[in-house]
């Protein structure tokens, strides 16, 4: 009887693609856990961001795992991604509520990089879609007042707060009602602006809590998330929450701000929606937000194009819901 032979290379080869997709399988399946407890460390929340990452990895590690090996591994390792799609999936499936009429707002959230992106750039991508108002997150004082706005029909409403080395800039098409706030334990701005949806005031907060890269860090973000759902529970009109958030939707942190306030996630139906980096070829996770409140909806979501920052503007057009 003939006996089939394998070369040495060639189970070599095989034995170590084995062994890549096991190490790949087992690794997504602990993020995959470890993101579930978020709330106890800032490394385990920071791995709840990459959930649509993980939910396409380990369906691929499980579908070739099975087609070489076939062995009961490639079924954990597809079970533990069908986890992440079912976390993934209101992004996509979740449509928002009907307008009840013509009115809207339009607003874009942009963090700039610290002044990276060119200010006549921005201005004439904004001229050309004139959204009612603009949140420029790390603005300078420098920059935004290289910003040639006199003849754009837009202009700056508010000023960088002294301590900061940058901060959020507002600029309107018309006088907007304006108030700096400091919250969190490192006393961040946000800016809070009265705005209209027809005959309906709304009240706009632009925020940008500080990256989660270190426990103290994190702590900063969530405790101004935790005294921003105060100020939202106290409003007595419609919500809107925008800025980069330094979060997910998967993130403990967004996920408890979320259940504080009951604002509604404007990216619920529009997709992944991934707003950085613009370093690499794919946008990975979406850090840029728009929440409002269940009185009104999403009619437009856009995540606009590369400016030279290293997030990408986020234009999000809300109006009032229909009962």
């Amino acid at each position: 009887m003939a006996v089939k032979k394998t070369s040495a290379m060639g189970s070599g080869m095989r034995t170590f693609l084995g062994l890549a997709l096991l190490t790949g399988g087992f690794l997504g399946t602990l993020a995959t856990n470890l993101a579930f407890f978020g709330s106890t460390s800032w490394f385990f929340d920071v791995l709840a961001n990459f959930r649509f990452q993980m939910a396409i990895g380990l369906i691929a590690i499980g579908l070739l795992y099975f087609l070489l090996f076939g062995r009961a591994a490639a079924f954990v390792f597809l079970a533990v991604g069908a986890v992440n799609i079912f976390l993934v999936a209101p992004m996509y499936m979740d449509r928002p509520a009907p307008a009840a009429g013509p009115e809207s707002i339009r607003i874009v959230s942009f963090n700039v990089a610290a002044g990276r992106a060119n200010p006549a750039d921005i201005l004439d991508w904004v001229t050309d879609a004139p959204p009612d108002l603009v949140f420029l997150l790390e603005s300078t004082e420098e920059w935004i007042a290289a910003m040639p706005t006199n003849g754009s029909g837009y202009s700056v409403g508010n000023e960088i707060p002294e301590d900061r080395a940058y901060g959020i800039s507002v600029l309107g098409r018309s006088a907007t009602d304006i108030e700096q706030l400091r919250l969190g334990t490192t006393r961040d701005p946000v800016v809070r602006v009265m705005a209209t949806i027809g005959d309906q005031a709304v009240a706009v907060y632009a925020v940008h809590p500080r990256p989660p890269d270190s426990p103290a860090a994190a702590e900063a973000r969530d405790s101004l998330f935790t005294e921003l759902s105060g100020l939202v529970a106290r409003e007595s009109i419609p919500v809107i929450v925008i800025g980069d958030f330094n979060a997910t939707p998967w993130s403990s942190t967004f996920r408890k701000f979320e259940s504080e306030t009951g604002l509604v996630n404007s990216q619920r139906g529009y997709g992944l929606a991934a707003t950085w980096p613009t370093s690499l070829p794919i946008r990975l996770i979406p850090l840029d937000h728009m929440m409002h409140s269940d009185s009104l909806t999403t009619i437009t979501r856009l995540v606009g194009p590369d400016l030279g920052s290293d997030h990408m503007p986020l234009t999000v057009e809300v109006s009032l819901a229909a009962p």
